[in-house]
């Protein structure tokens, strides 16, 4: 396979299509990587570690549909279908929401608890395998709190 340069052509300030084209790619790529490993480890596809992992994090065991499509910015529809085939998968458990009569609520399962916690070591090797050698503990902490500035000032202009 050709090495390809991602860089070339970029000396100086890199113009906001360049570098958020190589983010994208990045982010592809990324997501393929992790999501074989989940598929081989766990038959456990990315799209729905994303949710599992999205309600372990949730202060209550549940979390509105609503708030999960929110999470994982996609379309309450698109969360709904999701959500409709993680909990046929046994993973999720829908319930209503005895706060909101419209909405429901989605828990983990005992068996979603011990698929997500198996699947999120495979998950962090993989991320571990891809990162180790190419940026320092530092440099991950650096990228990790860009991605969190974005994503804060992306969701403060959408609420606006």
């Amino acid at each position: 396979m050709e090495n390809i340069c991602y860089r070339r052509g970029m000396a100086g300030r890199p113009s906001g299509v360049e570098w958020t084209s190589e983010l994208i790619r990045l982010e592809i790529a990324v997501w393929d990587r992790v999501n074989a490993r989940l598929q081989e480890s766990h038959a456990l596809p990315l799209a729905f570690f994303e949710p599992l992992h999205v309600i372990s994090r949730a202060r209550e065991d549940s979390v509105r549909v609503g708030d999960l499509a929110r999470s994982l910015r996609i379309t309450v529809g698109g969360t709904s279908k999701l959500v409709d085939r993680i909990e046929e998968a046994g993973l999720i458990a829908r319930r209503p929401d005895p706060d909101d009569r419209r909405a429901s609520r989605v828990a983990l399962t005992t068996a979603g608890k011990r698929k997500l916690t198996a699947a999120v070591k495979s998950y962090e090797a993989e991320v571990a395998a891809i990162l180790t050698g190419v940026l320092s503990p530092e440099e991950q902490r650096q990228m990790s709190g860009y991605a969190s500035r974005l994503l804060t000032s992306i969701d403060r202009t959408d609420a606006t």
